[in-house]
């Protein structure tokens, strides 16, 4: 039997996609190497400022040297070894031992990495509908004001948010494969180990993945033993990549910690009498409460007394948590030093259009609900996770990059029902 060669028509039109695709990285790349230069400027002027965002930022550079250099990863004094999960630091070491210590550098090689969040957007939207869909999602990723700004900063929001992106693509694919064992078990690896390094960044993303097995044995194409089988597999390579990170913090601080020992002074952050929504960690400078007991119980004092106090004041609690969503659904940024007229509008506008377009977008979708709830799930997610911590629109928008596919979709009907009902319109006046 003769096979049948693809006609040049199709190899073309592929050709022609991967070109298209590989235009949208570098629309990104340039995007994001643009922001990395005004930023870099923008800092030379302003004295004694070598951040965007003070304090988290130097945190993670200074995490960064100390990889470099060979010296424990910790910080402060005394020190705090499991603070900061080491992801984003190691990144930041790649950039230093290539180009020195330099936050220029940095950020331009930030502004390259996070545009690899345009290929898994772009396949998520194929997916969902065409080609088309595909390109308004990787276009939308590679030009959002936000996006663009925040994957510079010395910050990990983005870089988290391309491993979420990528995620969510893996996670598709595993619940696509079908009966082979291969796939099955291949994609439910590959989506524990993406998660893994998620979480190495932020290890906020732990208990995410979990969430997405539902979805694989509800939906999976495979059967449904090897989808038991392959959730497994997923589950057991997220926790064996991150075992090393476990058993580390076991030989520092002689507990076993998969992800860090802030969680404590975190959630307290957002649960104690004078809590705004807002962090705000000048209790943890005054209370000098490390300088007598152990990291380990540091996290689990504040963490007692967090949960004490939302007992103690549940009206309270409650009606923090009803700011914190306001404040993570925001429009604009709540930060006072972001409150410049020209960017509150244009994020505003921008933000505005992600969720109108993602509002369409889930009920065009609604045929396809294991796709909605994979793109909708981890905004969802970051939401309730947020009403007990402090919140902010910058917790939001890692999750909004898997959103967007919505976005694209939604967009793109309204556009294709406005051009169809203005041709029925222009017919019948002829």
């Amino acid at each position: 039997m003769v096979k049948k060669r693809p006609s040049k028509t199709r190899n073309g039109s592929r050709t022609e996609l991967r070109h298209r695709i590989w235009l949208v990285f570098l629309i990104a790349v340039v995007a994001r190497l643009a922001a990395a230069f005004v930023l870099n400027m923008t800092l030379d002027r302003l004295p004694d400022r070598n951040y965007l965002i003070e304090g988290d930022a130097d945190g993670y550079w200074i995490l960064a040297q100390k990889i470099v250099s060979g010296e424990d990863f910790a910080l402060y004094e005394p020190p705090r070894y499991v603070m900061r999960m080491p992801g984003f630091p190691a990144v930041l070491a790649v950039s230093i031992s290539i180009f020195g210590e330099s936050l220029y550098a940095a950020r331009y090689f930030l502004a390259v990495l996070t545009s690899f969040a345009v290929f898994p957007a772009y396949w998520l939207g194929s997916r969902a509908r065409n080609s088309s869909t595909g390109i308004i999602a990787a276009l939308l990723i590679a030009l959002m004001p936000a996006y663009v700004g925040f994957s510079v900063a010395i910050l990990s929001e983005c870089l988290f948010a391309t491993f979420i992106v990528w995620n969510v693509w893996a996670f598709t694919r595993w619940l696509e494969a079908e009966d082979a064992w291969k796939k099955a078990l291949g994609w439910g690896a590959a989506s524990g180990l993406i998660a893994a390094i998620a979480v190495y960044i932020r290890p906020s993303w732990l208990l995410l993945p979990p969430a997405v097995v539902p979805v694989i044995l509800i939906w999976g194409k495979a059967a449904l033993p090897k989808r038991f089988v392959s959730s497994g597999a997923m589950l057991l390579c997220l926790v064996g990549a991150l075992l090393p990170w476990g058993l580390r913090n076991q030989n520092v601080t002689g507990h076993f910690v998969l992800t860090t020992l802030w969680m404590g002074p975190s959630l307290y952050d957002g649960l104690h009498p004078g809590a705004t929504g807002d962090s705000d960690m000048t209790f943890f400078e005054q209370e000098h409460v490390n300088d007598r007991l152990s990291e380990y119980e540091v996290n689990q004092h504040y963490k007692d007394r967090a949960v004490q106090f939302a007992k103690e004041n549940p009206w309270r609690a409650f009606e923090l948590s009803l700011i914190k969503l306001i404040r993570y659904w925001n429009l604009w940024p709540n930060a006072a030093q972001f409150q410049n007229t020209a960017l509150v509008i244009t994020l505003a506008v921008s933000n505005l259009f992600l969720f109108v377009g993602a509002g369409w977008g889930i009920w065009v979708s609604r045929n396809q609900l294991w796709l909605v709830i994979l793109c909708v799930l981890p905004i969802l997610y970051f939401a309730a996770l947020h009403t007990l911590f402090v919140s902010s629109l910058r917790y939001r928008l890692p999750a909004e990059y898997p959103l967007i596919v919505m976005t694209a979709l939604g967009w793109q009907a309204i556009f294709l029902r406005f051009k169809n009902e203005l041709r029925i319109d222009t017919d019948e006046h002829r």
